[in-house]
């Protein structure tokens, strides 16, 4: 995607997770804010100390790159791959916290999401609307979504960890080529997510350096900020009731405000394309996860190497009613690195 047609698809509704993230290329920036591919083959082990998986945080994602973190918590670990010949899962997970590692077969790379839809919704109409939420962030306020990801290249793991409580779910997971023109194919996959019951000993929950609080006030909450450089577990939590949010990490140039990158997305979204360079085309991109509703958690990890004071969480998921992106209303944080 050009800069042009970004541009346009700003004025069209909004820009959208899958968009946002091909346009920022075409931009020199914001490119792939660590979104998330379900792999296709589900693997229930913990991988050895020599042969941990490289984090797809690499290829042009600044500050990220390490999954050590994540893997020494020593939780159950899934692996998920999607491809064209389909989505390779498991059916079951034991409820609590888990590891899910997601990728897309080469040359697609891959998104996903675990989520519940209403009852009585039939599979074709929710697998329209699951793909709705996930490209094009436009989502239905009674649907449940416990997070996610989107790799970044293909075959390589994109890693997360996800409280994930008893009860029935589906696997939303897609699949795209990261140019920005080819069509987006998703499936839901069904998952019971069952409770072990005494016999078993669930993993302890673990503990994160920083917490990145989502809220139905449109703010996100940063803690502790600043935040320190290094290899940090980020815990994410929506504390509201009635949104679904995700959170697209970025560092812009030092001295931005969130009132400056507000301004910036709503006159592109009004159809007027800033004078001179935008502040997107040098942002860099740091993290992503997918969306999550109230109530749920979910952990990344980020080594976060460079300090500076312009680093910023934003949702462009629509309000359903507005129609226009939560970031014009304000979900737009700011937070210093040092």
């Amino acid at each position: 995607m050009q800069p042009t047609d970004l541009f346009a698809s700003v004025m069209d509704r909004s820009i959208s997770r899958r968009e946002a993230l091909t346009a920022a290329i075409a931009l020199g920036a914001l490119s792939r804010a660590s979104i998330a591919i379900p792999r296709a083959a589900a693997q229930d082990a913990t991988p050895a100390a020599d042969g941990t998986p490289e984090s797809a945080f690499t290829g042009g994602f600044t500050g990220a790159g390490s999954t050590e973190r994540l893997m020494a918590l020593g939780l159950p670990l899934t692996e998920i791959t999607v491809s064209e010949s389909g989505v390779d899962a498991p059916g079951q997970l034991n409820a609590g916290w888990n590891l899910i590692g997601v990728r897309g077969v080469a040359p697609y790379i891959a998104y996903l999401d675990i989520l519940q839809f209403p009852a009585g919704l039939d599979l074709e109409t929710a697998t329209a609307k699951a793909l709705d939420a996930g490209s094009n962030d436009i989502v239905e306020m009674d649907w449940h979504f416990a997070g996610g990801t989107n790799s970044d290249s293909p075959d390589e793991y994109q890693y997360f960890a996800i409280d994930l409580p008893a009860g029935d779910y589906h696997i939303a997971a897609s699949y795209y080529v990261p140019d920005g023109a080819s069509e987006e194919i998703m499936t839901l996959v069904p998952l019971t997510v069952a409770d072990a019951g005494d016999s078993a000993t669930p993993a302890p929950a673990p503990v994160a350096d920083i917490r990145l609080e989502m809220n139905d006030d449109l703010r996100y909450i940063v803690s502790p900020d600043p935040v320190p450089t290094g290899d940090l577990l980020w815990e994410l939590v929506n504390t509201g009731q009635h949104m679904s949010h995700h959170s697209v990490i970025i560092k812009y140039p030092d001295g931005t405000t969130a009132d400056q990158i507000i301004a910036e997305f709503s006159s592109l979204f009004a159809g007027t394309p800033p004078a001179g360079e935008p502040l997107a085309a040098q942002a860099l991109p740091i993290g992503y996860a997918a969306l999550q509703s109230g109530g749920a958690t979910t952990m990344i990890e980020l080594n976060l190497t460079e300090p500076g004071d312009a680093y910023a969480v934003i949702c462009f998921i629509m309000d359903s009613i507005a129609m226009r992106p939560h970031l014009l209303d304000g979900m737009v944080t700011t937070f210093t690195v040092e």
